[in-house]
């Protein structure tokens, strides 16, 4: 047994006998060490010494800068034990800690330490007592696992649970340093063909030797990571996206040198993806998927490259992208909003029926139509409760009308495939009308031609329920699907809808025109209602009442109104043709301060967005086209709908007698002319000196265009408009 007399404290002090102290330190797997109010080691158990090579005499009575001072090797343990101590005497309460070393024989030791101090009833130091137990095995076995979950076993590189635990540590400090970094994604071409070929082990054996030469291509505070089978990603932190292209340059050199494995030489390319943060995405995701597409579209180009997302993407994947990221908070900040598009008695101009479209009222890029979004909401998995809620919309607003005393009409909604063939479609219908007290005739269901060819048996079953409660079912885009029209009786919907694409070449393709006037024919020996959709023009409009067309839906009579706007239409019952377009157009005329060069043929430019937000963005350049231009701005048309913001900054180029002009300025209205298709005015921000270039510039196209309205060296379009961003 261990003991010793000192003159403050006994360890008989604390135990009742020799026996049960020496049972209780001898015993215990753990170490146990007792120190007086002096730091004088007053026993300790066989662990204890065990781990520091000490005999009994060495330690007894001495206090932990003696010993250190005997143990050289655990000196600077002892010591900064000595101080860590005094601290917990000053704490006067237990403590715990965690202390690693190399112990007398050689092992890694890792110790989880509880120190507790005891008193005098007086308040003086009675003793200290430290247990300490060995959690090395644990500590190993969370490296291990922490290893396996973080790293690739093959490279020993950082996985992408790594690599994205990283991302978003750098997009937090990056944020808060006002700094820029770059996310390189590097894909091998054609590894797959050498590891088919081959084997699994020459390719393993591949990989390892290009993550060697990646590792000797970056800095050392650069973080590389394997992120997926033959993907590898390089975060590159305190840069910005154009000084970054050297490094990709010398990783497809690097690349490109050929490997030699047994008795293989190999040839192998990369393709790169960079992105920018935070230009190129905000968060972890963002950025991941930015440098996933650029990686996508090197590879489309021709592989053995880099791309910049920045310089790949355009406006429209620009204005995707950002949408895209901010749907999931759509619904819950209420940023959806119905308009109503009137159904049109063609005879009479009277409105019969209405069809709600959902628009998102995005805080970014002002209206945003559903060929937008949708797409992306079924993909998100979004689609179901956004049907839910145009559907509740509709029904309460229509019910509304009625309260007010209104005529009110059937409004339709839009259902998904996927929404119609839900189980529960039809009790959730029955279920929203008896909510609202609604009748079933002012609620109408359309769904498209390939909805019912998903699963044609229970599409008649559906539209069996449907009618079966009193709900109209109505076909959309007829003529756009696979649909035969044999199959009009089997399912027995009560209106079809005829697509906007046919429509829209009445007068300028007779080959249409024979489609539409077949239809229409056929349809009517059915007995089953015609609705023309995309209605423009007179002369569309003239031809289909000569076909005795029942009714119609176009911009020649109403474009989609807000809710307030069509119950305004509702309480005059019909609506004048072209009422809407001679407001607008006669509001637009009212803003513009100069004289205007209207273009017989419109300029071809090439249109970016160099500011947004107040941020710059480097972005690939879209066709518009210039409709007239004077010295304070131009108007142009797109196939891109955009956001009229203060905010926004426009860069134009174009063509003009031999000269390569460039317009700067900012959006001041939007029209849009039909489906997809917008007119835009544009207001230049300018120099008075640069003012005064223009206005010549100006009279000089002014006076050639009267002799000739195609000016030679100017980039005129002679094909319509609509023709032209048809065909892009």
């Amino acid at each position: 047994m261990l003991k010793a007399q000192v003159e403050e404290i006994d360890c008989h002090d604390l135990f009742d006998t020799d026996e049960k102290l020496e049972t209780l330190l001898n015993t215990f797997p753990d170490l146990i060490i007792i120190k007086d109010g002096q730091d004088r080691w007053i026993n300790a158990n066989q662990y204890a010494y065990s781990l520091f090579g000490l005999e009994e005499s060495q330690y007894l009575g001495k206090t932990s800068i003696e010993i250190a001072r005997i143990k050289s090797k655990f000196s600077e343990l002892f010591f900064s034990r000595y101080e860590y101590d005094q601290s917990v005497w000053k704490l006067q309460v237990l403590d715990r800690s965690e202390i690693s070393f190399i112990s007398h024989d050689g092992k890694k030791v890792t110790l989880d330490l509880i120190s507790k101090p005891i008193f005098h009833s007086d308040g003086r130091k009675k003793a200290l007592i430290i247990i300490g137990r060995d959690i090395t095995d644990r500590i190993q076995m969370e490296k291990n696992n922490y290893y396996l979950a973080f790293y690739d076993q093959l490279t020993k590189l950082p996985n992408r649970f790594k690599f994205e635990e990283e991302l978003e540590n750098n997009v937090i400090i990056s944020n808060a340093l006002q700094q820029k970094f770059v996310v390189m994604y590097i894909g091998l071409d054609r590894f797959k063909n050498i590891n088919d070929t081959l084997g699994p082990a020459i390719g393993d054996q591949l990989l390892m030797q290009i993550s060697n030469r990646l590792q000797e291509c970056i800095q050392e505070d650069w973080f590389l990571a394997r992120i997926g089978g033959d993907e590898f990603s390089i975060l590159i932190p305190n840069t910005r996206l154009e000084n970054s292209i050297s490094v990709a340059h010398k990783i497809i050199e690097s690349i490109g040198v050929p490997f030699f494995i047994n008795e293989y030489e190999l040839f192998i390319t990369a393709s790169i993806g960079l992105c920018n943060f935070p230009e190129d995405g905000e968060d972890t995701q963002a950025l991941m998927k930015s440098a996933d597409i650029a990686l996508n579209l090197a590879k489309e180009d021709g592989k053995n490259q880099y791309k910049a997302y920045s310089s790949i993407r355009d406006i429209k994947t620009f204005k995707a992208f950002s949408i895209e990221n901010s749907l999931h908070k759509a619904m819950g900040m209420e940023e959806f909003e119905l308009y109503y598009q009137p159904k049109i008695d063609i005879h009479t101009n009277r409105i019969v029926g209405a069809e709600a479209l959902i628009r998102w009222n995005h805080p970014v890029w002002d209206l945003v139509s559903p060929n937008e979004f949708i797409t992306l909401a079924e993909d998100a998995g979004l689609i179901i409760p956004i049907g839910k809620w145009v559907k509740e919309t509709a029904c309460k607003q229509n019910k509304k009308w009625q309260e007010e005393g209104l005529n009110i009409v059937p409004i339709a909604v839009n259902i998904s495939a996927k929404r119609f063939m839900q189980k529960e479609f039809v009790k959730n219908i029955e279920k929203i009308l008896l909510e609202n007290q609604l009748d079933t005739q002012y609620l109408e269901i359309e769904i498209t031609e390939t909805s019912l060819m998903e699963n044609e048996e229970l599409a008649v079953d559906v539209i069996h329920q449907l009618s079966d409660l009193g709900l109209k079912v109505s076909l959309d885009d007829f003529g756009t699907g696979y649909s035969a029209l044999s199959y009009l009786k089997q399912f027995k919907v009560d209106t079809i809808k005829i697509d906007r694409a046919f429509i829209k070449e009445i007068g300028e393709n007779k080959q249409d025109e024979l489609v539409v006037k077949g239809i229409i024919n056929l349809i009517q020996s059915l007995n089953i209602n015609v609705i023309a959709e995309g209605v423009e023009t007179e002369e569309q409009l003239r031809f289909l009442r000569d076909l005795k067309c029942n009714q119609v839906q176009g911009y020649l009579y109403s474009r989609p109104v807000k809710a307030a706007e069509f119950k305004e239409l509702l309480k005059k019952g019909k609506i004048k043709i072209n009422a809407q377009t001679s407001k607008l157009n006669k509001e637009i005329e009212n803003r513009r301060k100069f004289f205007r060069l209207n273009l017989v043929h419109p300029l071809l430019a090439d249109m970016t967005i160099i500011k947004f937000m107040g941020r710059d963005v480097t972005l690939g350049k879209t066709e518009v086209l210039i409709q007239d231009v004077s010295i304070g701005g131009l108007s142009f048309i797109s196939d891109i709908k955009m956001a009229v913001r203060p905010d926004m900054i426009i860069s134009m180029e174009t063509e003009i007698l031999g000269e390569n002009i460039e317009f700067i300025g900012k959006l001041v209205w939007m029209k849009e002319l039909n489906d997809d298709v917008y007119s835009y005015g544009m207001e230049f921000i300018i120099e008075e000196k640069d003012r005064d270039i223009i206005a010549k510039l100006v009279n000089t196209l002014t006076v050639k265009i009267r002799k000739n309205p195609i000016v030679p060296d100017c980039r005129f379009i002679i094909t319509d408009i609509y023709t032209f961003f048809k065909k892009h």
